[in-house]
């Protein structure tokens, strides 16, 4: 039998076509990543790009609170709007709705108010998103860091603070000292069990504590050792001997706990610029920190008085209202003295906070911008340029001739002010503190009775975004 074998003819045609369809499926992925990848940039990038105009959306909203702020301080010192300074502060305290405002509100406007509004977007160029401001007075709280007391006040028996409400209060730091001595007991009178709220602390060690923590090492009020009890905390640190950054510090400080910090947050602050506490925005509380002896009918007819008249236009008014109509002749006692009155009628320190919202289909993205701010009277020296000659400088006696300059200066007030003016050396004299010119001899500080010049400057104590 014979057998034939056949010879196949072998070909390579199968081993191609897998590379290829392999090469194709790999080109494929790489396709699909290299397109995601492009797709999470734009995102990405689209994700920075709003989170920058929101910032920058944030950022016009309090630029626009700074601007009614200085609209605000501007109108208190013009003198022909003294007939109606009572409704001023609706510059800054009126909500303002946001802006750009939504298209289908402007379309229920009038015609007129539809073009201003639609010519206001398009000089704004504002094309996507939103910006709202807020505007809150400090003015009203207790600020902490006025418990610093000032180099030129550390004579005599300075720290032996007196928290009697029956003698007039030794400086600014006293008298927030007391403020805040009186909140605190306030708080605990109105805890059921304080010493399990609180912890077995007295009013006044809470005070002590606050103060140690603001003054530096040459001053003591509690234990003597400001650092004892910090250096054993885990992990360790130090009082701090400076003035607040932010009102978190508090919790840091030794005796106040979580409970009294949450009760106290209301009340108090470290943005307020001159520590004076503002009677027309102050709370019931506070003008019982202030004079404790207030019963519960004195601070109702006190609160009825100020809606009746709107507000109260001088702090001799209510000083007036409260020994007059209220018979507190206690209150005269304690603040005897005008010129000296640690409170004011007026709002100089706030908190702004801008919103800037980018809306999308599913989410918002925010961007929020928080400032304090204190309307001030600028330091330093400033010069008074009416006056050419030694007479008519001196009559006015917030002013003096300054024979180094042959000019016309405002008498300093304090230590700064008095380093200003070239070789100034701020010295004790008499009672009090004066100014050292080498060829004027001592030049005293204004008589108290001086006017208080309203703001001319706007001064930034904080700024924090997120």
């Amino acid at each position: 039998m014979k057998v034939t074998i056949k010879k196949y003819k072998t070909t390579n045609k199968g081993v191609a076509l897998l590379t290829v369809l392999v090469s194709v499926f790999i080109i494929s992925l790489l396709t699909i990543e290299f397109q995601y990848s492009v797709a999470i940039e734009r995102k990405l990038s689209y994700g920075d790009l709003n989170q920058l105009q929101a910032h920058y959306l944030a950022k016009s909203g309090v630029k626009f609170a700074l601007l009614r702020l200085v609209l605000f301080s501007r109108a208190n010192k013009d003198k022909s709007l003294d007939a109606v300074k009572t409704f001023l502060p609706a510059i800054w305290n009126l909500p303002i709705p946001a802006f750009p405002p939504a298209k289908s509100k402007i379309k229920q406007l009038f015609k007129a108010d539809q073009d201003a509004a639609e010519k206001a977007i398009e000089e704004t160029k504002i094309s996507i998103g939103q910006f709202t401001e807020t505007i809150s007075s400090e003015s009203a709280k207790i600020n902490l860091n006025s418990l610093f007391v000032p180099e030129e006040q550390r004579v005599g028996d300075f720290n032996n603070i007196s928290f009697a409400s029956t003698s007039p209060p030794k400086g600014l730091y006293e008298y927030v000292a007391r403020l805040l001595f009186n909140t605190v007991t306030q708080i605990f009178k109105g805890s059921e069990n304080p010493v399990e709220d609180f912890g077995n602390i007295r009013p006044e060690e809470v005070v002590f504590d606050i103060m140690d923590w603001v003054n530096p090492n040459t001053v003591d009020f509690g234990s003597g050792n400001k650092d004892r009890f910090y250096e054993q905390q885990k992990p360790p640190y130090k009082s701090k001997k400076g003035r607040f950054f932010t009102l978190e510090e508090l919790k840091l400080v030794k005796s106040i706990e979580d409970n009294l910090y949450k009760k106290l947050k209301p009340f108090v602050t470290v943005f307020s610029y001159d520590g004076k506490i503002d009677l027309n925005g102050a709370s019931k509380d506070v003008l019982r920190a202030i004079y404790p002896d207030f019963s519960d009918d004195d601070l109702n007819r006190i609160q009825e008085e100020k809606t009746k008249i709107g507000t109260w236009s001088t702090t001799k008014a209510f000083v007036s209202f409260v020994v007059g109509t209220l018979n507190r002749s206690g209150f005269q006692s304690l603040y005897p003295d005008e010129a000296q009155y640690p409170f004011t009628v007026k709002s100089y320190s706030f908190i702004i906070e801008g919103i800037g919202s980018i809306p999308k289909s599913k989410y918002v993205i925010q961007k929020k911008i928080r400032v304090a701010v204190a309307l001030t009277t600028a330091s330093g020296v400033s010069k008074k340029s009416t006056a050419t000659d030694p007479p008519t400088c001196e009559k006015d006696p917030d002013f003096f001739w300054y024979l180094a300059a042959n000019a016309c200066y405002a008498r300093p007030t304090n230590k700064l002010d008095c380093q200003n003016i070239l070789v100034g050396q701020w010295v004790p004299v008499g009672t009090g503190f004066g100014c050292s010119l080498n060829n004027q001899g001592i030049i005293s500080p204004p008589p108290v009775s001086q006017t208080v010049l309203e703001p001319n400057a706007i001064k930034i104590l904080y700024w924090m975004e997120t």
